[in-house]
This record gives C-alpha cells, sequence and structure tokens, in this order.
C-alpha cells in the first residue's frame, strides 16, 4: 500500500500530516500552514487544510484574514557515493515553500464580507490534485 501512495499521481502523497500544521488562535481562529511541494500548488494545499480544518471544527465557512508566504532552505550535506570517507564541499540544498493563513472560522456565510465555503474548497481542490 505504501508504494501505491508513493507512486500515486498529482500530490497526493504529498499532503500528509508531516506538511501541515495548526494553531490555535482563540475562538474560531487558527493559523494554518502548509510546507514542501511545487510553489503554486503550496497555496491551493494550504487553502485544502484550512477548508478540512474549519470542517473538523464544525464550521461551515472561512475567511482569511491574514495570508504569508516564502520559502525555507534546508542544507543537507552528501557523501560521495563511491568513497564512504570523502565528503562534498558545498551540501544539496532545498527550497521548501511555504503558506500560512490566518483563518477565522463561520457558522454561516457574512452578509458583508467574502467568506470561502469550505466543502466547495475541499472538493474543489481534492479534484484538482486528485486527492481522495
Amino acid at each position: 500500500m505504501t508504494i501505491l501512495v508513493l507512486s500515486g499521481c498529482g500530490v497526493g502523497g504529498l499532503y500528509g500530516p508531516a506538511y501541515y500544521d495548526e494553531t490555535n488562535l482563540g475562538d474560531g481562529l487558527k493559523r494554518v500552514t502548509f510546507k514542501g511541494g511545487d510553489h503554486p500548488a503550496t497555496g491551493d494545499l494550504c487553502l485544502l487544510r484550512c477548508a478540512e480544518v474549519t470542517r473538523e471544527e464544525g464550521f461551515a465557512f472561512f475567511e482569511v484574514v491574514d495570508s504569508e508566504s516564502g520559502s525555507s532552505l534546508r542544507h543537507t550535506g552528501v557523501a560521495y557515493p563511491f568513497h564512504r570517507h570523502y565528503h562534498l564541499d558545498e551540501p544539496f540544498v532545498d527550497d521548501i515553500p511555504f503558506v500560512t493563513k490566518t483563518i477565522r472560522m463561520l457558522k454561516q456565510k457574512p452578509e458583508d464580507d467574502f467568506a470561502y465555503h469550505a466543502i466547495e474548497v475541499e472538493r474543489s481542490m481534492r479534484s484538482k490534485y486528485e486527492i481522495e
């Protein structure tokens, strides 16, 4: 089963708990972060996680009250593959994109402000990225 997840199409294997986290900021407020993937997909996958969190908390809509995106660099040293005592002087660098959104979760859609409908966002993003 693990082999199927790793070799599947889309970003389904990428979208897992190792790549996102949430912080509770008070009544109906959460900070949601998604790390990894390709830069364009990272924002969408963060939005998907916002929709999931909204539904898990028993709400139907959410507003994005703050958003931040960027990259963090991770340096990894690599040994030369044919000689176990020789190390490369320059480590490989991974560019890891992240998107963080602070959301306000709502039971009903506000009349005067824009809010995402969690079910629709979740349905749309899962279809777009072929996530089951």
